[in-house]
């Protein structure tokens, strides 16, 4: 079976959408492209209306016998997909789903037995490393593209090919023992499950062995790895560090309830040269009020000295942050407490949302306030956090920074990522994979530029 993948929303759906491909293609089935492929799997998001929205046009246009609706939309919502024509809806990709899509086509042109493609990887494995072999052999030959994809230029990257990158992704647990009132996706993934520690280091090791030199480790709240059982984030981060190899690891997001904790663990393991010095920690609101609204457990306040504790252990840490406007009984006030924590913190990175009601959730049941006012509010943060963006990436001009070269640009270009985890944009020809210094020789709020100075 010729397959392709389809993937939107968060990081953890991309690591499930590779681990389905890797499933897939040990059991023989070839990822294609989207005109060649027998099965079309769209790995769907729920987490917004508006993304509901632009999955189920992509939806009606893949619409067919080819067509499997995977993810947290056909878990949470299936009777939003109801209209459409398909040959299978599954709920999270993971092995067990990959093994359900097999079965779904079990007559398909192309076949597969798993033996054949069992001794296609041998071979590849025991042939002498070429030039393409880091690229081809980094567990991204897998027919794997994001949704944000779609409608690019037909000379940009697509999904047609494999992704020119080193990065790979490790989901660590699934589901949350999170009550946010606004959420759907507790619904579509259920509560918390963290993956054993001997399996999440063979996933490192199978990854690593295949070339990958980034390691995004990826859960709806990475922090509460091990809750369900007696294992921690921190600890799991040291056993990884201890793996044999040239490469760094980014933690995934994370919620200030279940970092606290573990606080201090946290900061000595990203000590380790091998720990990008950069965490993704939800603030949501400033206001105490909406976040007891919110079902959010914890304050403005635990916020803000997380943040300072960080910054204090680690002066170089690289902070990203989401803000959710116009959430119902957010006043005028409220939001002002939002831009001052803003302020306060200084974070490199804000992803805004719009309160976006969710069927079934208790925030549905609230007021939901004019869209203009959730648009004026997510103007009036956008600029701010852009302003303190660029001022943050302003100080890095003239600096001679060490960076990981992850990914192929464009126009020659590639990308790399600092120890921080800043996005640099690197002249000069590095090769992929490859650590650096690059003299940093200008920015902008969303990344920096500059040429290569090979180590």
């Amino acid at each position: 079976m010729k397959f392709y993948i389809e993937t939107f929303g968060c990081t953890s759906n991309f690591g499930n959408s590779q681990e389905a491909a890797r499933a897939l293609q040990e059991m023989g089935h070839v990822p294609a492209s989207l005109e060649e492929a027998e099965a079309v799997i769209v790995n769907t998001c729920a987490v917004t209306e508006k993304t509901e929205r632009k999955i189920l046009h992509r939806l009606r246009l893949l619409q067919g016998d080819r067509l499997v609706v995977a993810g947290c939309l056909s878990a949470a919502l299936p009777g939003s997909i109801g209209e459409i024509s398909y040959r299978g809806m599954v709920g999270p990709l993971n092995r067990d789903a990959a093994a359900k899509i097999a079965g779904l086509f079990p007559f398909s042109e192309s076949g597969g037995t798993g033996n054949d493609a069992n001794k296609s990887i041998s071979q590849k494995s025991a042939n002498s490393p070429d030039d393409n072999d880091a690229e081809k052999d980094a567990g991204k030959d897998t027919g794997v593209v994001t949704g944000e994809d779609i409608g690019k230029d037909p000379g940009e990257d697509t999904g047609k090919h494999p992704r020119n990158d080193l990065c790979g992704i490790i989901n660590i647990a699934e589901g949350c023992n999170g009550g946010c009132s606004y959420c759907i996706v507790r619904r579509a993934r259920g509560r918390l499950k963290s993956k054993s520690l001997q399996c999440i280091i063979d996933e490192a090791r199978t990854l690593l062995d295949s070339g990958a030199k980034e390691i995004q480790l990826a859960a709806q709240d990475t922090a509460s790895y091990g809750n369900d059982c007696e294992l921690s984030l921190p600890a799991l981060v040291r056993e990884l560090c201890a793996l044999p190899g040239d490469f760094m690891l980014r933690l995934g997001m994370m919620n200030p309830d279940t970092l606290q904790p573990v606080l201090a663990e946290t900061i000595e393991a990203m000590h380790s040269p091998k720990v990008y010095r950069f965490l993704h920690i939800p603030l949501q609101s400033g206001s105490n009020k909406i976040l007891k609204s919110m079902g959010r457990r914890y304050s403005a306040q635990d916020f803000a000295e997380i943040a300072g504790e960080l910054r204090s252990a680690l002066p170089d840490i690289s902070l990203n942050t989401d803000a959710i406007v116009g959430f119902p009984g957010e006043e005028d006030a409220d939001f002002l407490q939002t831009m001052d924590l803003v302020r306060q913190v200084q974070p490199d990175k804000v992803n805004i949302t719009k309160f976006s009601s969710r069927p079934g959730t208790p925030a549905a049941r609230l007021y939901d306030m004019p869209d203009r006012i959730k648009k004026d509010r997510s103007r009036v943060l956008t600029r701010l956090w852009l302003q303190i963006a660029a001022k943050n990436n302003e100080c890095m001009v003239g600096r001679t920074l060490r960076a990981l070269v992850v990914e192929c640009g464009r126009s020659g270009t590639m990308k790399a990522r600092s120890e921080s985890y800043l996005g640099i944009v690197v002249h000069g020809n590095p090769a992929l994979g490859s650590v650096i210094r690059v003299r940093i020789a200008a920015s902008n709020p969303y990344y920096l530029t500059g040429w290569a100075d090979h180590l």
